[in-house]
């Protein structure tokens, strides 16, 4: 007999999402600054490349991760994915321009200038972006349920 609650399995799949995208952030980041970093040295384009690749790449294993949940459930449907795009994406994008892109950027950049390689100043950045990005999404979630909107 399993004690989980339905909201406790809820919460669980919502964090194993993000937690799956963030390694595809990961993914992405690295491809994006090691191929900027065999063109140039400079920190700050270094920098600026973990960007676009940690949102194409978090964005592909997110996705990825939220259909195969669904689908084990057996409530995928591409009008229950675009409801759910619609509640996580307005929030997501405003969190990673505010909160996950700057901390990237300026923790990836303050540790290239210092000398750290390029593999330290992408763990670092995203590890600290990505806490801060988890704790605000877990919170915009909580908002969600406990205002009877929609359980993500």
């Amino acid at each position: 007999m399993s004690t989980e609650t339905p909201s406790r399995r809820g919460a669980w799949e919502f964090n194993q999402q993000l937690i799956f995208g963030e390694i595809g952030a990961v993914a992405g980041g690295y491809a994006a600054a090691f191929a900027t970093a065999h063109l140039t040295h400079r920190p700050a384009l270094i920098s600026a490349s973990l960007i676009p690749g940690t949102l194409l790449g978090g964005t592909i294993f997110w996705l990825a991760a939220r259909i195969a949940h669904q689908r084990a459930r057996r409530a995928w449907s591409l009008g229950g994915l675009a409801r759910d795009i619609g509640y996580f994406t307005p929030v997501a994008a405003v969190l990673g321009v505010v909160v996950y892109d700057p901390v990237i950027f300026f923790a990836s950049h303050f540790l290239l200038v210092r000398g750290a390689g390029v593999a330290v100043a992408v763990v670092a950045g995203q590890l600290t972006a990505f806490l801060l990005f988890l704790a605000s999404m877990n919170g915009y979630r909580l908002i969600l349920a406990s205002s009877g909107m929609r359980q993500l």
